[in-house]
């Protein structure tokens, strides 16, 4: 009985740890997440429009992001 109720004490604990841990996103200092939608679509058209291979795409698209000054981040 006492397993039962440490693990799923366990399991609580980690699903909320794992539920408030901030997502990773494209960042840039003082850009909105609406800008920054946009520019993610603005660099998504890109590769769509210049048929660029499935295997490339999110290089590419991470190269897009980062020339317009966007980095990676937690």
């Amino acid at each position: 009985m006492k397993v039962i109720t440490i693990t799923s004490t366990l399991a609580t604990i980690l699903l909320v740890t794992a539920c408030a841990t901030p997502q990773a996103s494209w960042r840039k200092t003082d850009i909105n997440a609406e800008d920054t939608h946009t520019a993610l679509a603005d660099c998504k058209y890109q590769v769509q429009l210049n048929k660029i291979p499935s295997a490339e795409q999110d290089s590419v698209i991470s190269n897009c992001m980062e020339s317009k000054g966007f980095r990676w981040q937690r």
